[in-house]
């Protein structure tokens, strides 16, 4: 692998959970899109990430914490 090739899939990479969420600008999702069609291990890298999210989705819990727990996570979040 070449080091462009390197430097295509590292950058990708680093924008690759944006691309899952659809986060990115138009130019972004194109280019992230252009190097997943040309590059099949990140595309298999891509729709790892994307089937995670998807069960971790399905998956989630949808009780909610007691509100004493709330609170202290809460507390905790803003005194870091």
């Amino acid at each position: 692998m070449s080091d462009i090739r390197c430097t295509d899939c590292a950058g990708a990479m680093d924008k690759l959970h944006e691309y899952v969420d659809r986060e990115l600008s138009e130019a972004d999702l194109a280019e992230v899109k252009r190097h997943l069609d040309d590059c099949p291990p990140c595309e298999r890298h891509f729709h790892f990430e994307e089937h995670l999210k998807l069960l971790v989705h399905q998956k989630a819990c949808t009780e909610r914490a007691p509100a004493h727990l709330l609170s202290r996570i809460l507390g905790n979040l803003k005194q870091a």
